[in-house]
């Protein structure tokens, strides 16, 4: 796991490296840029020693023959020279000050010598030519000139006020020298200009050169946590780290406030905050190296870093790789550190956010991933164990939906595979020690991604038990006085937790603390949006009748069929849900996987969404302009999520965020607001699509209840496109609401204009006492603006006594009287206060938003309900060969009957697919198919699950016809696979899952098995496969397809009159018997081979071993024969023994002579 490799950053290194030697990169590189070349030499007074050259001087021709190239190379590489001495800019003695601070600097502190050639940032080795960026040129240029060393020493932010009046502006090129360059540079060379380094030590990774890091033992072979243990303890924790005291003394302020918060957060990498850049330390920037591409700066110290703007790319890449991620911001500045008036030398930081794949709420600031993007949903699974039964807590942190529930599971933990099959788990925390080892081998290869983060928690004091669930919950006021149903029906009339719901609230309590340390708890929390998982089964106990609502599709199912990932790669590519989502919006993508995970049950049900599959499909143009309208809209429901912490006046007034000094304010400002707009029309664009229903007519009962149910969110709308001006807001990144929205604010303004309106009055009073007309107010600055300008004419003589001069120009002289300070003094207070009121609209106007959460969230459900449907419209009426399925609820015996079938995915990317009939149920439920190996057998009983799961869905089949009794479980037993780590062999799995379909199916239930048995010597097998076959065909009577390759099992069904037998037909070579040609067709009766020679031959075995396979099957053949013979004599001479019958002895032996 991605966790583990970063941990894993920390082991010792094989060996050190003997230097540090750099050697120029294979690749051509690309003459330097003007903003990487050497520094401009300027010569001092003083005497100079004449460069002299140990390179050999070229030949004319050599030199005419010198490419670009070359010649860049050689700028990268010169020859060794002597150079006067040099002093470095300003900016330059900055940039060395801040790495002193840091402690990164290598230099000797002499200002009189040039930088060393070490100043190169070390280059990931690449073949791409990598851009670089003018915020990372400003990086590489300046290193934080936004940093400064104050006269104690500290090293701070520089203030925002400042930033403002002069902004950072990018170095300006300089000009090389025109002779032989230094061999030493001033700044790192760029990422296009990648610099090999040369590994000397076999463990060599992190840029071919060992670090500072790579040595301390306390962080590697003597490692401890923070409580002392070792590694190999018990109670180790692995996120925390000792850290000795003497090591800690002669670090910086600044490097020691990182290592405060890294010896907490071992396990994530921290992008620090140091001035407008984010910087990684030491093991981190490795990772950024390694990861991201990241370029080393120079000396032992690993140091890399970028601009803030950019890290939203750079934590979505971390995160996509399973890392977690921590920003620490700066929560103060210089002006604040020194309000303080502590001993402290540095601002102080905090940890603003901790993302991880699990935690990622796709804030305003965060970005996104292309996952995130495509609206597939992401689970947090927090799981609790105890004696064989599990409580388990889902959460999708990007809408804030959780799911709790509690279950007793089988030994193979066939509920826990289906909870891993269902949901889309990326991130896993439990009790250490807290899991048994069968639970631990699920969880290791029943994930859909490999990049899974787990997270051991300490039971008690992080894997919260029941009681101090319920205090953390009531301490942290999440929900109020109205807690979610799905938690109250956990509490007893005591206030205790009820025995049923133990282990799910003791796995909410483990939920909650992860949140917490990741600091979304009361962003997610406060939305209260809490659901009761219950396992597929477990309203569907093996019964005769049909009592749930939904399909029982298991894990194993899921799995089988590919219903949401293939097999091959465990990616969406040839999937089912990837032939038959065609939804357009994210929340509409999500509710889709949910619809094919929980096919209906209830046959009212299934005609009523195919009714309004049929109306959609007979208004094409409807279905066209209101899918345009639904594919513009955003991810309305993850905005919901996004508005509602934005609008949290608890995150404004206690998260460190709302503390956090960010540089891009304003870019944020703005996308909160353009998210906030953007919402806002999408509501009003779904109105649109309620007029188009409307006016299209829908008849079908499904969309008319839709429509009827539909909230108004009209008036809401109309308040929000009142309220504030959302052109002036987008633009501004700040909401100035409109007169009588906000009381506040309202008030504010209204002593502001009282105020204007008195000075206004004063000047007509100082126009009409000096008798000038002309008389105006001047100033721009803050404190000296309303100055009184008076035309010196105006004066005369006498100028009054209260008038003070302030400035003047020709002809004119400024003025302050008593009357126009007090009036500006009142006038600051008041723009004080309404600068204060305005600052907090944006927060409010999301607040009184999310008021209406519960009507926006039923209009995002609804819109996510019409987008399936659309879906299901678009598959089932521009499909060719789609039909719709008829289901009978009358037939006394349940039965399948598909005309023509076909496999929907592989159909699609094979135009020349086969078409097949299935007759199942009735007189005959079960059929007993053979065929040659690769014939299509197993394709066939994957094809009729999915018929059937989609006929249940409410979606038209790829099928000329399509009649059935409805289902009630789906059971797949297909190929052959063994758990190793788990100490279970093929055979063992094999038998392990048919149980499960014994114990559990109905006669309702579609039971597909392949090739039972094949785990064991032929005979057992046979008799496992006929045993299993009498029990479903006389203890449950379902419908089952048993593909198999035991022809012995077949024959001693051909008298059944309830088996009906089947096998995929092929054409045989008539010279070679052992050649065949498959035709994918089902054709009744037995196959009398299963031609596995000439899947050998299709493998590419070699002919002297097919030969040999063929002699010796041929030899087994006979041996069989005779050995059949023999019994069948045998036998008949008992029967003749038996019944005295001579004549029949002597018959016998003369068939023998």
């Amino acid at each position: 796991m991605k966790q583990q490799s970063l941990l894993s950053f920390f082991s010792p290194p094989a060996k050190k490296a003997t230097n540090g030697k750099e050697t120029p990169a294979q690749s051509k590189p690309s003459p330097l840029s003007s903003a990487t070349k050497p520094l401009a030499k300027k010569p001092t007074p003083a005497k100079t020693t004449p460069a002299k050259s140990t390179t050999p001087k070229a030949t004319p021709a050599k030199t005419a023959k010198t490419t670009p190239a070359k010649e860049a190379q050689n700028e990268t590489t010169p020859a060794k020279t002597s150079t006067p001495r040099v002093e470095l800019t300003p900016q330059d003695k900055s940039r060395k000050a801040y790495e002193d601070a840091l402690g990164t600097s290598s230099e000797d502190g002499s200002d009189d010598e040039p930088l060393t050639k070490k100043r190169k940032r070390l280059t990931k080795p690449t073949n791409k030519t990598i851009s670089v960026s003018d915020d990372e040129e400003e990086w590489k240029a300046t290193a934080d000139a936004a940093m400064e060393e104050s006269d104690d020493g500290s090293v701070s932010l520089a203030s925002e006020s400042s930033e403002e009046e002069k902004p950072l502006k990018k170095k300006p090129a300089r000009t090389p020298p025109a002779k032989a360059a230094s061999k030493k540079t001033a700044f790192p060379i760029k990422a296009s200009t990648p610099v090999k380094i040369k590994d000397e030590s076999s463990g060599a990774t992190k840029g071919g050169t060992l670090r500072q890091h790579d040595s301390w033992p306390w962080l590697h072979v003597d490692r401890r946590d923070k409580a002392g243990h070792r590694p190999d303890h018990p109670d180790y924790d692995p996120r925390t780290i000792s850290i000795p005291n003497a090591f800690l003394k002669k670090e910086t302020p600044a490097m020691q406030q990182w290592w405060e918060v890294k010896c907490a957060n071992m396990d994530t990498v921290l992008f620090f905050k140091v001035g407008k850049f984010y910087e990684l330390f030491h093991m981190d920037a490795d990772v950024g190296f390694k990861e991201l591409g990241l370029n080393y700066m120079k000396g032992e110290k690993a140091h890399s870093g970028f601009p803030e703007k950019a890290y939203a790319k750079y934590s979505a890449q971390l995160v996509q790789k399973g890392f977690r991620v921590a920003r620490v911001e700066q929560t103060e500045t210089p002006e604040m550190l020194k309000a303080r008036a502590t001993k402290s030398k540095v601002v102080r930081r905090e940890i603003c956010s901790l993302l991880s794949p699990g935690t990622n709420t796709v804030s305003f600031l965060d970005g996104s991933t292309p996952a995130l993007r495509s609206g597939t949903a992401s689970f947090l699974l927090a799981l609790k164990e105890l004696d064989g039964a599990y409580g388990v807590c889902l959460v999708d942190c990007t809408t804030g939906a959780f799911q709790i529930g509690q279950f007793v599971d089988t030994p193979q933990r066939d509920r826990l595979r289906t909870v891993l099959a269902q949901f889309h788990v990326v991130e896993i925390v439990h009790e250490r020690h807290g899991l048994t080892k069968d639970t631990k081998a699920v969880l290791n290869h029943g994930l859909a991604t490999a990049t899974c983060v787990r997270t051991e928690l300490k039971a008690g004091a992080e894997m919260w038990d029941t009681a101090r669930t319920l205090r953390e919950l009531e301490k942290g006021a999440y929900f109020g006085e109205a807690w979610p149903a799905a938690l109250k029906v956990c509490v007893d009339t005591d206030g205790t937790v009820k025995a049923e719901c133990a282990l799910a609230v003791g796995a909410l309590g483990g939920c909650v603390w992860n949140l917490r340390r990741s600091l979304i708890d009361h962003e997610l929390l406060s939305l209260g949006q809490f659901a009761t998982y219950t396992p597929p089964d477990e309203m569907a106990r093996a019964s005769a009748e049909l009592t749930q609502q939904y399909v029982v599709l298991d894990g194993h199912t899921i799995h089988n069929l590919e219903l949401l990932r293939n097999n091959y790669n465990g990616s969406r590519q040839g999937s089912l849900l990837e032939q038959l989502d065609k939804t357009v919006t994210g929340f509409g993508r999500r509710l889709f996987e949910d619809w094919l995970l929980k096919p209906l049950c209830a046959v009212p049900a299934i005609d009523a969404r195919l009714d309004a599959v049929a109306d959609l499909i007979e208004r094409h143009s409807t279905v066209v302009e209101v899918r345009s309208i639904l594919k513009a809209l955003p991810d309305l429901e993850r905005l919901l999520s996004r508005i509602h912490a934005l609008g949290s006046a608890h995150r404004a007034q206690s998260h460190p965020d709302s503390r956090a000094i960010m540089y891009e304010s304003s870019s944020y400002n703005v996308r909160k607001i353009k998210d906030f707009v953007a919402a806002l029309n999408g509501f009003k664009a779904s109105r649109r699509v309620v007029d188009l229903l409307k006016t299209a007519g829908v008849s079908a009962p499904l969309l008319t209840s839709w429509l009827a149910a539909y909230p108004d969110l009209q008036e809401v709308l109309a308040f929000f496109d009142d309220a504030f001006d959302h052109s002036v807001a987008l633009s501004t990144g700040t909401i100035q609401p409109q007169a009588g929205v906000d009381d506040d604010y309202d008030a504010a303004a209204g002593a502001v204009e009282d105020v204007l309106a008195e000075l206004d009055a004063y000047l007509q009073s100082q126009r009409t006492a000096l008798r000038c007309k002309n008389i105006v107010y001047w100033g721009a600055k803050r404190e000296d603006r309303f100055q009184l300008e008076v035309p010196e004419s105006a004066l005369g003589a006498k100028q009054p006594r209260e008038y003070e001069l302030k400035s003047k120009k020709k002809g004119y002289k400024r003025f302050h009287t008593p009357e126009v300070r007090a009036l500006l003094a009142r006038l600051m207070a008041a723009e004080d206060k309404k600068e204060a009121a305005l600052k907090d609209q944006t927060r409010k106007m999301f607040a009184t938003f999310d008021k209406h959460y519960a009507s926006w969230l039923a209009a995002v459900q609804s819109l996510a309900t019409l987008d399936c449907l659309l879906s299901l419209a678009l598959i089932s009426g521009q499909s060719d060969g789609y039909v719709r399925p008829t289901f009978d609820v009358s037939a006394e015996t349940p039965f399948l009957d598909v005309v023509d079938g076909k496999h929907p995915s592989i159909a699609a990317s094979l135009p020349d697919f086969i078409p097949n009939d299935t007759r199942l149920g009735g007189p005959r439920p079960m059929l007993l198919l053979s065929g040659p190996n690769m014939g299509g057998k197993s394709t066939l009983l994957r094809q009729n699950c999915i018929l059937v799961l989609m006929a249940q869905m409410g979606c038209y089949v790829p099928a000329a016809a399509c009649h059935l009794s409805p289902v009630d479980r789906i059971f797949t037993r297909l190929g052959a696979s063994d758990r190793i780590l788990a100490g279970q062999s093929t055979l063992f799995v094999e038998l392990a899952e048919t149980a499960t379909i014994l114990r559990h199916a109905s006669r309702h239930s579609l039971v597909i098995l392949d090739e039972l048995g094949r785990g064991t010597s032929t005979f057992d097998g046979t008799a496992i496969a006929y045993a299993v076959v009498e029990h479903l065909l006389k203890a449950i009577g379902c419908r089952t397809m048993f593909a198999t390759h035991y022809h012995s099992l077949v024959e001693e069904y051909i008298e059944n009159p309830r088996v009906a037998l089947g096998h995929m037909d092929c054409m045989v070579d008539p010279t070679n018997a052992d050649k065949v040609v498959f035709l994918y067709k089902l054709a009744e009766g037995i196959c009398p081979k299963s031609y596995g020679l000439n899947v050998a031959t299709l493998a590419d075995l070699p002919d002297a071993v097919v030969q040999l396979a063929g002699a010796k099957s041929a030899e087994f053949e006979e041996a069989l024969k005779d050995t059949f013979a023999c019994s069948e004599l045998q036998s008949a001479v008992r029967n003749a023994v038996a019944a005295g019958d001579a004549s029949a002895l002597r018959a016998l032996w003369r068939e023998l002579a």
